[in-house]
């Protein structure tokens, strides 16, 4: 008999610890990096639109987008009229940005825009419509969205990285080395100069400059593929940007 107390004891303390959590404190979890305790705090409570696009999030954090797109459609699926449902849809197309499927990010932020124009986060959407114009080599659409975030929203934060994809150029290069010391770059470059179109940039940080070397200015990215085929092949860790 004291047994089957103490386990209805136990079942009902344990009851009480989990109805007793609240999406604060999956949230405190999630800020300490603690990203298993907040999933299974946030998990445990009843689903609700802030807690769904919670736990989206935490996945879109810990790479699993599959999983946040998960909580992000049933948010927008079951909570029509939540303010948070058109941020739902961002961050639904941002699980497809983040796994370079440019055309469904595409897609999914084209209808954002004009479903809700007034957005508030509507920089963040035109700053990824210009980085999947450019990983499309659409130069022109870049161009178009970038100089609309410049007019229209000029005190917004996404100006720092309005500024670094302009940069770029309109073009598709490959990067096969970085380095904070500029002989090593040098090195590379010389090593190469013979074969590829070869070059060294500067990308000044606040206390340190990384020595960036690249090879080629494709206007389509597959002969920018092709090359980077080849210098794989030769052994060199290839990228293609944008």
């Amino acid at each position: 008999m004291k047994y089957i107390f103490l386990k209805i004891f136990i079942i009902c303390g344990l009851w009480t610890a989990v109805c007793g959590l609240s999406l604060s404190d999956a949230q405190k979890d999630y800020l300490y990096g603690n990203y298993d305790e907040a999933l299974s705090k946030a998990k445990s409570l009843r689903p609700t639109d802030e807690s769904l696009y919670f736990l989206g999030l935490v996945y879109t954090k810990t790479g699993d987008y599959l999983k946040a797109r998960e909580y992000f459609r049933k948010l927008t699926h079951n909570f029509p009229d939540s303010r948070l449902y058109a941020q739902g849809l961002v961050k639904l197309a941002d699980t497809y940005f983040f796994q370079k499927d440019y055309d469904n990010a595409q897609a999914l932020y084209l209808e954002i825009r004009k479903r809700y124009p007034d957005l508030n986060t509507m920089p963040v959407v035109l700053l990824r419509l210009a980085q999947v114009s450019s990983k499309k080599g659409d130069w022109q659409a870049k161009k178009n969205y970038l100089q609309l975030i410049s007019q229209k929203y000029p005190g917004c934060a996404e100006m720092q990285y309005v500024k670094e994809i302009e940069s770029y150029g309109d073009f598709f290069t490959i990067q096969i080395g970085a380095f904070s010391d500029k002989k090593n770059a040098l090195y590379l470059a010389q090593a190469l100069k013979e074969k590829y179109n070869i070059y060294v940039i500067e990308d000044k940080k606040q206390d340190y400059t990384i020595y960036k070397v690249r090879v080629g200015k494709y206007k389509n990215r597959y002969d920018a593929q092709q090359t980077a085929i080849d210098l794989v092949n030769e052994g060199y860790p290839a990228r293609i940007y944008p």
